[in-house]
């Protein structure tokens, strides 16, 4: 059995992203295999646990980081969004505290995300094997429909960093071949590079309830309620939401939404008021999960994705989701099956398929059957654990 360490940005119940979950159930199912895991988070305000090292940066800094970025980028690149290079620096000051602990730690196994580029701040560690995930690449986010333009500076800078943390690692991991092709195009490594998809830690995924909100929200027990993923964030689609929603309200049948992650209050003004909505902030993953697994499918209007925790943590709940052809949704998403793939950007075709199963509550029946047997037969953790956990440690 190795000693392995995993860096993440947080680690539940700390709120997080994609990333951190899926580093949260990596931890957690090579601790099942019986290694002797530890995870050190470089962004996470929660103090220390037994297996957790937190650290995170002051609130001064992160004031004045985001100032300095602003001012930088005004005069770099007007006019365009620049957010990469500052989501590296802000990390800096958490990962740089871990390194000393992480170095006590003695890790026979490095495992660590490309987002945020923790890599430039930890030890050496000359006997560990250094693991990369590559679950983010900034250059994905060059041209991005609707949105305002991202500065192109800021991303050179960002994927160079990357490539300075890539010559100190062995192997990189790739959640879906999507992000294996754009890693290969864009960064400089010549070591290996696997494709192994994201886990899901079934023990965890079975210990959380379902908690239903439609008596909260006027509903019964039988109206469709639909989960929205991160129905905030304009990379997930936020803009298409109210355009979404207006289309279904005007079907005609009663039915909410669960729409989780931050939701400013400019979005909820825009959402027809006729339309129960249950969106309760930032939540613990227990959270989420909870209340998707009540949900009926899911609409998932998102412009970029690399391998979704969201439709996969969904598909293993038996909840089908519509979403647009993009990044390495196709290889969760088998239209049909466990719901409805349609191309990229093309709104309507994802409202059309969003009204088939409003209409049609037997064909939706059918499709959360299908979504629940291709999980447990192709999307499982016990299908790719083996495979990981040899990758890591050979």
């Amino acid at each position: 059995m190795s000693r392995i360490a995993v860096v993440t940005d947080r680690r539940p119940p700390s709120w997080g992203g994609g990333v951190a979950t899926a580093h949260f159930h990596c931890a957690r199912l090579l601790s099942s295999c019986g290694h002797d895991v530890k995870v050190f988070a470089t962004f996470d305000p929660l103090g220390d646990s037994e297996d957790v090292v937190r650290r995170t940066a002051s609130d001064r800094y992160l004031k004045f980081l985001r100032r300095a970025n602003s001012a930088i980028f005004r005069i770099l690149d007007p006019g365009r969004l620049a957010y990469q290079l500052m989501d590296i620096a802000q990390r800096a000051p958490g990962s740089r505290k871990v390194a000393a602990v992480l170095a006590r730690f003695d890790p026979d196994v490095v495992i660590l995300p490309d987002h945020g580029a923790p890599g430039l701040w930890l030890p050496k560690l000359p006997r560990a094997k250094k693991v990369m995930i590559a679950h983010h690449n900034p250059s994905r986010f060059a041209l991005m429909p609707g949105m305002a333009p991202l500065s192109g500076r800021d991303i050179a800078l960002a994927m160079w960093l990357e490539d300075r943390v890539l010559r100190s690692i062995d192997l990189v991991i790739c959640p879906s071949h999507y992000m294996a092709g754009v890693f290969r195009e864009t960064h400089r490594f010549h070591g290996p590079i696997e494709v192994i998809p994201n886990l899901v830690d079934p023990a965890f995924h079975a210990s959380v309830p379902a908690d239903d909100p439609r008596q909260g929200l006027g509903l019964a027990p039988d109206d469709p309620l639909i989960f929205v993923p991160a129905g905030g964030n304009r990379f997930k689609g936020a803009d298409y939401l109210p355009r979404i929603a207006e289309r279904l309200n005007s079907y005609g049948r009663a039915f909410g939404l669960f729409v989780s992650g931050h939701v400013p209050d400019v979005l909820r003004r825009e959402l027809p008021w006729q339309i129960p909505v249950f969106a309760p902030g930032v939540q613990s993953g227990e959270g989420v999960l909870s209340a998707l697994k009540a949900c009926s499918f899911g609409i998932y209007p998102t412009l970029v994705e690399n391998y979704s925790m969201a439709l996969l943590e969904a598909a293993l709940s038996g909840v089908p989701m519509l979403t647009f052809d993009v990044g390495g949704n196709s290889e969760i998403i088998l239209d049909g099956v466990n719901g409805r793939l349609v191309p990229a950007y093309d709104v309507e075709a994802l409202m059309r398929a969003a009204e088939d199963l409003l209409r049609d509550s037997a064909r939706l029946l059918s499709l959360q059957g299908t979504t629940l047997r291709d999980a447990k037969s192709r999307l499982a953790a016990e299908h790719h654990l083996a495979r990981f956990e040899r990758a890591i440690t050979q």
